[in-house]
């Protein structure tokens, strides 16, 4: 359950790409009470509820809550699947926002959780969320590289981290930055990354929220994330899911059509699990 402060007083000040993490809460928050939801979240609805945010601006873009909400179920399973093989492991969550993967989680296993985000974000997380002895909040740039100390001597290998909703935000070389850090870093771990084609790039001012709600651009893309490994050696994907090929019946009528005749639409954004070689250095 949240423990978020509902004093009215209570202010949102994130600019540029920290907004952005408003849009895969209310995904996940309007999923709750549905018969058919593509996943569960209370915490999120909980969220919402006592947030002071106009979240009606970003429910005029559907088809973006769908496909985020479409993205944390799928992680979500991947992220079972690791606890159930790794209970003594660890996860790390980049760009964390107001994910709520752990409340969803932590029952599945004993595992550690860090949770890395901008100071701006992550004061607001401090307000929202309960102390929990396996949950260790880390603020600052992701790229100051000096927080990997301080989680491997409280966390143990093997290691998965998830970037959800982040990647699309970088330049290439920021991209191809963190790939080398965590590659370098955590040889063996297994990487949840979502990502959009270079034609949802090129469109995202037209249907994407966080795009239209936001000062945040898109800025990397890759149509195949099967050829990182090309870009990136020591990286190798071993599971690549479509959102639009899920939940065909909760996307927009007139996507569903233009999906089915469009491939390079159907396959706009991709949700990936891939793992670093133990010896990586990309």
């Amino acid at each position: 359950m949240s423990s978020c402060d509902s004093d009215a007083t209570l202010v949102l000040d994130l600019q540029d790409v920290q907004e952005t993490l408003l849009t895969p809460l209310c995904a996940r928050a309007d999923q709750w009470g549905c018969p058919d939801a593509i996943i569960e979240d209370e915490t999120a609805k909980e969220l919402v509820q006592q947030l002071p945010y106009d979240f009606d601006k970003i429910r005029r873009y559907p088809n973006t809550l769908t496909g985020c909400a479409i993205r944390a179920a799928i992680m979500d399973g991947w992220i079972r699947e690791f606890i159930t093989a790794n209970p003594e492991g660890s996860i790390g969550l980049l760009g964390v926002g107001l994910d709520t993967a752990f409340e969803r989680n932590r029952r599945f296993g004993d595992v550690n959780w860090f949770e890395f985000d901008f100071e701006d974000v992550m004061a607001l997380r401090d307000k929202c969320f309960a102390g929990h002895p396996k949950r260790h909040p880390i603020s600052g740039d992701i790229f100051n590289t000096g927080w990997i100390d301080q989680v491997k001597a409280k966390g143990d290998a093997p290691w998965l981290f998830q970037a959800a909703g982040v990647l699309m935000y970088l330049s290439p070389e920021k991209v191809r930055e963190l790939f080398h850090v965590l590659g370098t870093h955590f040889p063996g771990a297994t990487f949840l990354f979502d990502g959009c084609s270079d034609f949802a790039k090129a469109n995202s001012h037209r249907w994407e929220a966080t795009v239209r709600t936001t000062s945040a651009r898109y800025h990397w893309s890759i149509d195949d994330p099967r050829m990182l490994a090309s870009k990136f050696p020591g990286i190798h994907v071993t599971d690549v899911e479509y959102m639009m090929e899920h939940h065909r019946r909760k996307w927009r009528l007139d996507t569903r059509f233009w999906s089915t005749v469009l491939p390079k639409l159907r396959r706009s954004y991709h949700i990936n699990r891939a793992h670093f070689s133990d010896s990586a250095v990309c």
